[in-house]
């Protein structure tokens, strides 16, 4: 997993005064949290044209109940959180503009990617991307949304929001919820047993 630094970093202006980065993160989580139960959508592959602008939502926040009638992708939920405190997607000649595959290219290519360490105290609204890879594992962002109160220094305690899968791409074919847009555990969400002795 690898992780970049946090969501939100430009000025925003809101009742004639500068917001502080401290702000714009409280804002920004608030809002991450409003959409919780957002129906999650898997990402299709590029033959599914319907799929790029009512995921990754790049260019303009919809209606809440757009969204609650398209659903949302894991990428999807960051750019609308950064749309919501007036960042822009950055533009590119990418056809998987504001997707993990874009996002991972583009935090690496401005050096900004950084191991992900469950020892190390991030801030809230860290941002944590794992790589996109394939249709079956096509990667993961999630936002650091919450330090666990009995236990702040232990990471993997700590609550991220973040649009998740708990079925199969084939399940939202058949029409079956495949996940949703909620706020976890960080270590429960990232770490699983595969059923073997390793």
């Amino acid at each position: 997993m690898k992780i970049y630094p946090r969501l939100v970093m430009s000025k925003v202006f809101i009742s004639h005064r500068v917001m502080t980065l401290k702000d714009k993160i409280r804002k920004v989580l608030q809002f991450g949290k409003s959409l919780v139960g957002i129906k999650y959508r898997w990402w299709k592959g590029e033959n599914n044209k319907t799929d790029f602008e009512n995921m990754f939502y790049c260019n303009n926040l919809p209606s809440l109940s757009q969204l609650k009638k398209d659903g949302i992708n894991c990428s999807g939920l960051i750019n609308l959180m950064r749309l919501k405190v007036g960042l822009k997607i950055p533009e590119s000649s990418s056809k998987y503009r504001g997707g993990t595959d874009f996002w991972y290219k583009y935090f690496r290519r401005n050096k900004s990617l950084k191991p992900f360490d469950y020892t190390k105290d991030y801030p809230l609204g860290t941002m944590f991307l794992r790589k996109y890879h394939s249709l079956k594992d096509q990667g993961h962002v999630a936002v650091l949304y919450q330090k666990d109160s009995k236990n702040p220094k232990k990471l993997l305690y700590g609550k991220i929001i973040h649009a998740y899968a708990f079925g199969e791409i084939e399940d939202e074919l058949k029409g079956k919820p495949v996940g949703e847009v909620g706020i976890t555990t960080l270590g429960y969400s990232h770490f699983y047993y595969t059923g073997k002795d390793e």
